[in-house]
This record gives structure tokens, sequence and C-alpha cells, in this order.
């Protein structure tokens, strides 16, 4: 008859195993909160042509991330552009922008105003004047346009509708798991 006889070390089992989950637990944390972030920034940005009219790409190459750090385990959707906070909260802010006159409107209705003609380079040339609200333009002795209405400073209501935080909440609720799971699971590789 053979007698086998096993004894377990349950106890250094446990310590091997709380080693790697202090180990590798954060690292997955945080790999799965940033690939959360960056599949929520692009869901962010393909939002943004049902939103907004959008001419150029600038405004959703703003849209960005902050990766998550094992030690922070926070990411970060985020706009650096100062503007898509209103957007996005709603509420009522001064609005001093210049409304584009004769030519400079019927351009702006399809393209963007080149740089050359904004108006904080347009008003210190010498041919360009102010009178009665508007910035003209002389070309000739006989010919003046007109470049932009001046309106006073006024408060306008922008109501919320750029939607990141909803996006982000929703995109979050449904793919940190499956991110989480791919993640340790990774990690676990490594070990």
């Amino acid at each position: 008859m053979i007698k086998l006889d096993l004894t377990a070390d349950v106890a250094k089992a446990t310590e091997h195993l709380s080693e790697l989950a202090q180990r590798h637990v954060p690292n997955a944390a945080a790999k799965a909160l940033t690939r959360t972030a960056f599949d929520a920034r692009d869901a962010v940005r393909d939002g943004l042509p049902e939103r907004f009219t959008l001419r150029r790409p600038w405004v959703s190459r703003g849209i960005g991330v902050t990766p998550a750090k094992p030690r922070t385990l926070m990411a970060e959707v985020w706009s650096r552009d100062r503007f898509m906070a209103a957007q996005e909260t709603g509420g009522s802010h001064p609005d001093a922008r210049p409304i584009p006159a004769g030519r400079l409107r019927e351009m702006a209705q399809t393209r963007v105003i080149p740089k050359s003609q904004w108006l904080d380079r347009v008003k210190n040339k010498p041919n360009v004047f102010y009178r009665a609200g508007m910035l003209f333009e002389r070309r000739d002795e006989r010919r003046i346009l007109a470049l932009y209405l001046l309106r006073p400073k006024t408060q306008i209501k922008v109501r919320p509708r750029l939607g990141m935080s909803e996006t982000v909440r929703s995109v979050a609720l449904r793919d940190y798991q499956r991110q989480m799971e791919r993640a340790l699971r990774e990690e676990l590789a490594k070990a």
C-alpha cells in the first residue's frame, strides 16, 4: 500500500497571492482606466459632427486624455478649448464677437475666415476705420467695404449640447469591466 502525505502552506500561498495583487492589480486598473478613457474620447469625437458644424478638425483634436497611473488610478477626458466648457454646462457668457459683413459674411457661411482677415489683424491697418458700430476698409477714393459689425458686449445664452460627461459616463459603464478583465489577463501573463 502507498501512503501519501500532502501538506499545504496556505499562509505562504496567500502571501504570494497578495504580493501579486499588490503589484499587478494597480497596473491593470491603470491600463483599463486609460483604455476606457481613450474609448470615451473617441466616442466624444465621433459625436461632435452631430451636435456642431465643424469646418476644421481642431475642435475634435482638442478632445484629449490624461492617462491613469497606478498610484492615482484616475484618467481624465478633457477639452483644451475653454469655450467648450459653456457648450457642456450651458448658461450665459459675454459675447462681443464681431459679425462679419460684406464679402467676409459670404465667406464665413461656407468656410473659415483666414487669420489675415480677423478683426485684430485688420483693425490696425491704415486704410481701416470705425464708424457707427462698424469697421470699414477704404479700397480707393470711391470704394469703401464693410468688414465687421461690432456689437456691444451682451450676454448670450448657451444651451448645453456637447454631452461629454454623459458620453464618457456611458462608455465607462459599458467598457471598463471588459478592459479590466483584459488588463488583468495581460498582467497575470507577465507574472
